[in-house]
């Protein structure tokens, strides 16, 4: 046993107790009782299964121990009652060979932990040393249920990059990193999840009219979420839950390969001197601003998207005749073509506009694009957001709203 987990004191007991002793087993052994509880029920008030999809990832630590099983597992009764079970179903059960080897590798792992109390430490060392070994199991499970048992801080896996990319690294149903840092490492804060699970024998009511994919390993059907998302998929999936993954998968693997075509088309380098211009204002830059009576927003910009509108309205307003102005005095110099920037960009629009993204979604996008094809960084994110609504003034972007 290497560490005070849920996993490895499973994996340590069934080193030492007498078959049957699959994971299906032990596992049922350590939880089973709890799920048998008056109360003990999962998000929709049904009984916790313990489904072979949920052994294994917890064997595999890839999930925490159920919040259900957890929240049952938080007083001072629910230790008397393990310390009985333990006497009654674990120890009568042991393996006399391997028993003694089992319980000196989870008192060096209890010796080793640098996170357990002190107190704590002491109390189930002393009742080990005095051979009180069911209240010592009784008292180790409760403690473990209650830690963490997913494994933190592990590094990312390149398979994984492809579906972190079409997610754009976030969950998608929280919006939370699924990528942290840890002294400049990468480290995952994700799971990869199917969206048609693996083991549905304990939902298969629910999945009975759902078609099972070809390949269920396959991109198509895997997903990235937060731990947090991820776990509570897995112990519980539903229908409902299912149908709702689909639509956000498909809609992220449609929009990824947007981009991806997006990032192929070309925009001079000569964009920067607009952005940068931007950049450079202060409170003593003069502004001239348009003038309402030129504005083209009302024709382009759908009236739902009224946030959207308001944001451009004021980004157009304000810093058309200056950005114009930079257009003018580039084609002048010879430092820039307007033509094939505004070309440029219209190109990149009509790859965005298959009917796929909201008008806020192609905004985003676009200014995303600009802010990469001309290498300004995050800091200049808005002054890409300004030259988007430039060319929606301009009509390079987004077409007359037919009456």
């Amino acid at each position: 046993m290497t560490e005070l987990c849920f996993a490895e004191f499973a994996k340590c007991l069934q080193s030492g107790i007498q078959p049957p002793n699959d994971d299906k087993d032990v596992v049922g052994l350590l939880l089973s009782w709890i799920t048998d509880m008056p109360g003990v029920a999962d998000k929709k008030g049904n009984p916790v299964n313990i489904a072979p999809s949920l052994v294994s990832d917890l064997l595999k630590r890839k999930v925490d121990v159920p919040k259900a099983i957890k929240n049952a597992c938080t007083t001072k009764k629910v230790v008397t009652e393990a310390i009985k079970h333990c006497t009654a179903n674990v120890i009568p059960y042991l393996n006399p060979i391997l028993s003694d080897d089992m319980f000196e590798a989870m008192g060096k792992a209890v010796e080793a932990d640098t996170i357990i109390a002190i107190k704590k430490k002491k109390e189930l060392t002393a009742l080990l040393k005095n051979g009180k070994e069911a209240e010592f199991l009784g008292q180790m499970l409760i403690y473990i249920i209650n830690r963490e048992n997913r494994v933190s801080n592990s590094s990312i896996v390149s398979d994984d990059i492809p579906l972190l990319a079409e997610a754009d690294y976030e969950c998608p149903l929280c919006h939370a990193p699924l990528v942290d840092y840890v002294k400049n490492t990468p480290v995952k804060k994700y799971e990869v999840i199917k969206i048609y699970p693996d083991d549905i024998s304990a939902v298969v009511s629910e999945f009975d009219p759902i078609p099972k994919p070809k390949k269920i390993d396959a991109p198509g059907n895997r997903i990235v979420l937060c731990r947090d998302h991820a776990e509570e998929y897995m112990v519980e999936p539903t229908a409902e839950d299912y149908f709702r993954l689909r639509e956000i998968k498909d809609r992220l693997s449609s929009t990824y390969s947007l981009r991806v075509d997006i990032n192929d088309a070309t925009l001079e380098d000569e964009i920067q001197n607009v952005l940068y211009g931007l950049a450079g204002i202060t409170d003593d830059t003069e502004l001239e601003e348009l003038s309402l009576d030129a504005l083209r927003l009302d024709q382009k910009i759908l009236p739902e998207n009224r946030l959207l509108k308001n944001d451009e309205t004021t980004r157009v307003l304000r810093y058309y005749n200056f950005i114009d102005n930079l257009f003018s005095a580039m084609d002048r110099d010879g430092t820039g073509d307007f033509d094939l920037i505004a070309s440029e960009i219209e190109v990149a629009y009509k790859k965005l506009d298959t009917g796929q993204l909201s008008q806020d979604e192609i905004v985003e996008q676009l200014a995303e694009w600009i802010k990469n094809k001309s290498g300004v960084g995050n800091r200049n994110m808005r002054a890409c957001h300004i030259v988007v609504a430039y060319f929606i003034q301009n009509c390079e972007v987004f077409r007359e709203i037919p009456k």
